[in-house]
This record gives structure tokens, C-alpha cells and sequence, in this order.
């Protein structure tokens, strides 16, 4: 199955991800948004950041070209890692598609934040009217550090993987 792997990195969480997937989905082509060619994929792993709850602007304005694709979205969220956010994260770049793409299943993990992050979380813990939300903050950002590491590169890999084998199974 000719497979596409697109996403949108900043941090450089997403990109990790997308070449564990390319590993996992032996000649497919990955690339960043906006210079990957769908043309003839069957499946296009569509990877992004979590912006304000759902993908960056960058890669809403690339969501168009997947019109009538099957999609597998993978992602990284900084902020907040509990399976319940990752599935409403997943569901907003969901909205997002063009309806007539088919969403075939996703995966979301933690994604560590730049240090000037961590410090802006630390300056709101100091503040005697934020400290309650800074210090809650810096515990979500010292939860992401090191991911996505290993273990969730080989998650998001069994997850294409199965996704690859159940529509090869069906003809797709």
C-alpha cells in the first residue's frame, strides 16, 4: 500500500515520530507538509503538534490537498497527557479534515516543550496570584520531558502497523 508520511514540526517531537512510522511503513515517503506528494497514496500518516488544542494554522492551510484520503494522524501535545486530551486533540484535527476523508486511527503522545517554556512556567509558580496554575503547569512540562522517546515511537508504529495490515487484509 503506497503510504505518505506528512507532518508539521516545530520542536522536532513530530519529525521523530514520522521516521519511526516511515521505519514501520517500509517505502513510504515522509516529508514535511507542503512538500510531501501525495499523489497515488493510498494512506497518508498526517503529523502535527498540538496548537491551541488541535494542529498549527501551517498545516490547517495543507489539510485540503487530503481530500478523499485515508488517514492515519499522529501527534504531540506539550500540554496536558492524559489519554482523555490526547483523544479530544485527535478529534479537533479530525474536524479539521475535509469530510471526505476517512480517519482510519491515531496516535498521540507527549511531547517535550522548549526550556523558555519551562521557564515562563516557573516565573507563574513565583507569582504569589499564579503560583497555584505555574506550579500545576510545570508538573504537565516535567511530565513531557523525553518524549517522545522510544517506547512511544515503537507505540505509534504498532498502531501504522496495524492499520496497514487490517487494510491490506480488507483490499483497500
Amino acid at each position: 500500500m503506497k503510504t505518505a508520511i506528512v507532518y508539521d514540526s516545530i520542536t522536532g517531537n513530530t519529525a521523530y515520530l514520522a521516521r519511526a512510522l516511515q521505519a514501520a511503513a517500509p517505502g513510504a515517503v515522509c516529508a514535511p507538509a507542503g512538500q510531501a506528494e501525495l499523489e497515488g497514496a493510498e494512506l497518508v500518516c498526517l503529523g502535527f503538534w498540538t496548537d491551541r488544542g488541535s494542529c498549527s494554522a501551517r498545516l490547517k492551510k495543507y489539510l485540503p490537498a487530503l481530500a478523499g484520503k485515508r488517514v492515519f494522524l499522529f501527534g504531540t501535545a506539550g500540554f496536558g497527557t492524559s489519554p482523555a486530551y490526547f483523544r479530544q486533540v485527535a478529534e479537533h484535527v479530525r474536524e479539521e479534515l475535509p469530510p471526505s476523508c476517512v480517519v482510519e486511527d491515531w496516535f498521540m503522545c507527549a511531547g517535550q516543550m522548549p526550556e523558555t517554556v519551562r521557564r515562563r512556567y516557573a516565573a507563574m509558580a513565583e507569582d504569589p496570584m499564579m503560583g497555584e496554575k505555574g506550579r500545576a503547569m510545570l508538573a504537565v512540562y516535567d511530565a513531557a520531558v523525553g518524549h517522545p522517546d522510544a517506547a512511544d515511537a515503537a507505540a505509534a508504529a504498532a498502531k501504522l502497523q496495524a492499520v496497514l495490515a487490517r487494510l491490506e487484509t480488507a483490499g483497500a
